[in-house]
């Protein structure tokens, strides 16, 4: 996107947690012999997107589903642990003294490292996740086990359970379809996920279906039943990082495996270090772009006249992603190249809450042409919505 990515992770994190009503529908359908997890995703961007991460040393292996911005808003891990979030809701948290942060998207963290819901509470006991005060999470082991986690009044509120159960946007229609007794089949699952689509500004925009024992998935990219596409977890990992943009799903399937793309590689900052600036005169320069847009004052001197048509209606939009950031830290250059008349820098660009991974391309004239977010890593315990 033009709008600088609209700086990647920090608005649209924020955004599909802070519906007005509960969006999303999740649900586990159960008995003695399967467990299936079901999950229809309600948001406006229709980037969406499956990738797989396989196993390394001391992490599972695990699918993630979410948007183009790479954080995972939920998935499937090789043990047979599943979860996905319900936002939309409003409580007070307050982590505890002793709880320890973790480093990126809390929701990965706990799919690489848990293997059974007991697990899986035991890291949310252990580690804050201040997305609690405004969504719940539900999850799910191959044993039809399943809990669902959220805050109120400071605390978080534990509630697990061994049969069908769910909660969301279409809570009244599941609670009505899981009374009749449905079998935990993938026909039964994708029923009601298409029972209890979301439309309008909100619409639902992919559904999923995780078999947690024998690892398959059934996705709904379009989140009507006939678009089934199905994969096989271990299949997948076997065939490295890559993903799926699921509107180009069917088109993709036919072609090599795309590889994963930066933002969403596991703790991909530490794959761009420092190096030598020896170009100070243009960090400082466009160090003083990012301080004119936290200002809410961008120069159209700054820009390439074809760039700034998609700025300067934006500097608003633009000024409010920047201040959930955080105070403006500091701007380190990780990589430098030439392509003719153009010049990429790449930078890490610390915030109080957030670091960014910005790439800029200046143009003959010294006008940015182009900068984007490539990736947003959270700060371990920050709260990217309260601003």
């Amino acid at each position: 996107m033009i709008l600088w990515m609209r700086f990647g992770l920090p608005l649209a994190f924020f955004s599909v947690f802070s519906q007005p009503l509960p969006g999303c529908t999740i649900f586990v359908l159960t008995d003695t012999s399967r467990a299936l997890f079901c999950n229809s995703e309600d948001w406006s961007n229709p980037k969406t997107r499956i990738w797989f991460v396989p196993a390394g040393d001391g992490y599972y292996g695990c699918a993630y589903v979410g948007y183009d911005d790479g954080w995972a808003r939920g998935g499937l891990n090789s043990e047979g642990l599943a979860c996905d979030w319900v936002g939309g809701f409003n409580a007070e948290w307050k982590p505890g003294p002793s709880n320890r942060c973790v480093r990126g998207n809390p929701t990965e963290r706990m799919l690489e490292s848990c293997a059974t819901v007991q697990d899986a509470i035991a890291f949310f006991l252990r580690h804050p996740e201040p997305d609690f005060s405004r969504a719940r999470i539900l999850v799910a082991d191959r044993t039809g086990a399943s809990v669902i986690i959220g805050a109120k009044d400071g605390k978080l509120q534990i509630a697990k359970a061994s049969q069908s159960r769910g909660f969301g946007f279409g809570g009244q229609t599941l609670m009505k379809m899981l009374a009749n007794s449905a079998e935990p089949t993938v026909a039964n699952g994708a029923t009601i996920l298409r029972a209890c689509l979301q439309q309008g500004q909100f619409a639902t925009k992919y559904s999923n279906v995780f078999d947690l024992q024998s690892g398959d998935i059934f996705l709904f990219p379009l989140s009507r039943q006939e678009d089934e596409v199905r994969f096989n977890l271990t299949a997948e990992l076997e065939r490295g990082g890559h993903y799926y943009d699921m509107p180009q799903i069917r088109q993709q399937l036919a072609q090599t495996p795309q590889p994963l793309l930066i933002n969403m590689r596991r703790f991909f900052m530490d794959e761009f270090p420092p190096i030598p600036d020896e170009e100070p005169d243009v960090t400082k320069h466009l160090r003083a772009t990012i301080d004119d847009a936290m200002q809410g004052a961008m120069r159209s001197g700054d820009y390439a006249a074809e760039f700034w048509k998609g700025l300067s209606s934006g500097q608003k939009a633009i000024q409010a992603d920047l201040k959930r950031n955080g105070d403006f830290v500091s701007m380190t250059l990780v990589d430098h190249s030439n392509e003719g008349n153009r010049r990429n820098y790449r930078y890490r660009v610390e915030f109080e809450k957030v670091t960014l991974l910005l790439r800029y391309v200046l143009n003959e004239q010294d006008r940015v042409a182009l900068m984007r977010s490539e990736g947003a890593e959270r700060k371990p315990g920050a709260d990217l919505g309260g601003d």
